[in-house]
């Protein structure tokens, strides 16, 4: 009994321990104002009737992704109604979830694994830089919340499975209930369902499948309430994928979830990183037999086979599961080496812990120092008068109109003020634009840079390249416009409107589900190489009409 009270304590004071160093990691996301898709949701808030996303399927129906997340917007709007429209308490609000998901993932671990190597496993889950992408986004809030309730989820099911009688029923039903609220928070959890009679423990088959009988319900439950919202059981993100492409981006997603582990920047330090995560996780593997490779390899699967559809664009947060699963993995990986050779699991635990900070603080600048420049450019923008004009503002194209909503509509302050995104604008509107301001990362802030257009404007006209081959071709079908550039394979492509004013970036080839149907659209194609060299095309009208075709090309 001693025995265990001491082992309680320490768990204790390792979870907190957690949450302290999560906090200190990450605590600089509290002087952010809004960014990305916030004002989005906040509009989505503001407009619907009260508590809509917990009974109006029809709002769901009008979101442009087409998505399930109740959970997400009632977290949201908890915040909205407490504080009103003030950052801050929004990300004390981030901040606490947050630091609380390695103590949560630390008290997963601590049921099959010693305290030193759930520690591991979850300093690993912290330090990767596809969970850093959660922490600074209040929009992706419900990765944080499924974390939390995941974990939950699985503690009461190992739990229920570790007792008799009521208790165990007791303990399965909160279970089932974890993971309803989880699914309904994002459908990431779903899969969750499969993984749970795999778990690690002396427990025969046929109880396994009685206690997961509530999880079962659970699962009906919210696929018919997807169904019933939705119209879908797949979900409708903006890229529209055919069953022909699928097997491309199957070959191609490993690659993309692997660029999102380290950050998207390869190093010499990047690439020890993943061996050694790669040689943890391959001694579960080899020293713990087959099934442990069943559980992970079908975990790992579930985690990919969500993304699949949306990896078209690839984002950070997609790789969130598949990092969960690796971190377990290494974490259990590291425990089977330090039972046959404990310096070779300390050894590889410690490398691999030492270096997943060091690229873990590297990513963090530079993902840190994009949010505080969007937060800036946003205040900014907020503020604005009449005859000013923002350069190249980082915020999102479409967010950019729904800030513009919020602040004659919400705050009832006048318009005043442009912006552009691409330089273009300046080659094209040579006409006097008033005070040009730009964000200067030297003092975090839009600066006036009203004197310094016209060498800009010479800089970067003069550096196009109006002559390198360049191709388009757009045809509108099945309700989406499916579109193919060229003819270079690497670099950046994107889409231009109002001469530069917004800016899309773009696959080189995809298909985009249009959800507001207009007759045409004007666009320029642009593309930037990787010697950093740009080229545009002309103003190309692409009619939105079933089966029409556009094609240019300069050779």
């Amino acid at each position: 009994m001693r025995k265990d009270s001491t082992a309680g304590w320490a768990d204790l004071v390792i979870a907190l321990a957690f949450v302290a160093v999560a906090w200190l990691l990450y605590y600089p996301i509290l002087r952010l104002w809004w960014t990305y898709d916030d004002f989005y949701h906040f509009r989505h808030l503001i407009t619907g009737r009260p508590w809509w996303y917990l009974f109006d399927g029809a709002e769901f129906r009008r979101l442009e992704s087409k998505v399930l997340t109740p959970l997400l917007f009632l977290s949201l709007d908890v915040d909205r109604r407490l504080f009103g429209l003030h950052s801050y308490p929004f990300y004390l609000h981030q901040l606490v979830a947050f630091s609380l998901c390695p103590a949560a993932i630390y008290g997963v671990l601590r049921i099959w694994l010693r305290h030193l190597w759930a520690a591991v496993g979850a300093w690993v889950f912290l330090i990767g830089p596809v969970i850093a992408s959660l922490a600074p986004l209040l929009f992706v809030r419900h990765y944080i919340e499924v974390i939390l309730l995941g974990s939950l989820a699985v503690m009461a099911w190992a739990g229920a499975l570790r007792s008799t009688g009521k208790r165990a029923w007791m303990l399965t039903l909160l279970s089932a209930a974890f993971y309803f609220t989880a699914s309904m928070a994002k459908e990431i959890a779903v899969p969750l369902i499969v993984i749970l009679p795999l778990l690690p423990e002396p427990e025969e088959g046929r109880r396994r499948l009685r206690l997961i009988v509530p999880h079962a319900v659970m699962l009906a439950l919210y696929l018919i309430i997807r169904y019933e919202v939705l119209g879908t059981l797949m979900g409708g993100y903006g890229f529209k994928v055919d069953l022909g492409s699928l097997p491309v981006l199957a070959l191609v997603l490993p690659g993309k979830i692997t660029e999102e582990f380290i950050g998207g920047r390869i190093s010499v330090l990047a690439i020890l990183f993943l061996i050694l995560i790669a040689v943890g996780a391959l001694a579960l593997f080899f020293l713990r037999g087959l099934w442990a490779l069943i559980v992970t390899g079908a975990a790992l699967l579930l985690a990919l086979l969500p993304v699949l559809p949306v990896s078209t664009q690839m984002e950070p947060r997609y790789a969130v599961p598949a990092w969960i699963v690796v971190a377990v993995a290494f974490a259990a990986g590291c425990q089977v080496l330090a039972e046959k050779k404990r310096w070779i699991g300390a050894a590889v635990g410690l490398i691999v812990c030492l270096s997943g900070l060091v690229l873990n603080r590297q990513d963090w600048n530079v993902r840190f120092a994009r949010a505080e420049r969007m937060s800036a450019e946003d205040r900014f923008l907020f503020d604005m008068r009449e005859g000013d004009v923002l350069r190249q503002p980082l915020l999102l194209t479409a967010s950019l109109g729904e800030l513009q909503w919020m602040k004659e509509k919400v705050f009832h302050r006048p318009r005043g003020g442009r912006w552009f995104q691409d330089d273009l604008y300046l080659c094209l509107h040579r006409e006097p634009m008033g005070r040009v301001w730009g964000y200067d990362p030297a003092v975090r802030r839009a600066a006036d840079i009203t004197t310094r257009i016209a060498v800009l404007r010479k800089q970067f006209c003069s550096s196009i390249r109006w002559d390198a081959p360049l191709s388009a071709s757009f045809q509108d079908s099945g309700g989406a416009l499916r579109w193919d550039l060229g003819p270079y394979r690497e670099g950046k492509y994107s889409f231009l409107m109002g001469d530069g004013v917004a800016v899309f970036e773009m696959p080189r080839s995809a298909a985009f589900q249009m959800q507001e149907r207009a007759p045409f659209l004007l666009l320029r194609v642009r593309y930037e190489s990787p010697e950093g060299w740009v080229t545009y095309s002309p103003e190309l009208r692409v009619p939105l009409v079933e089966g029409e075709e556009v094609r240019w090309g300069r050779k």
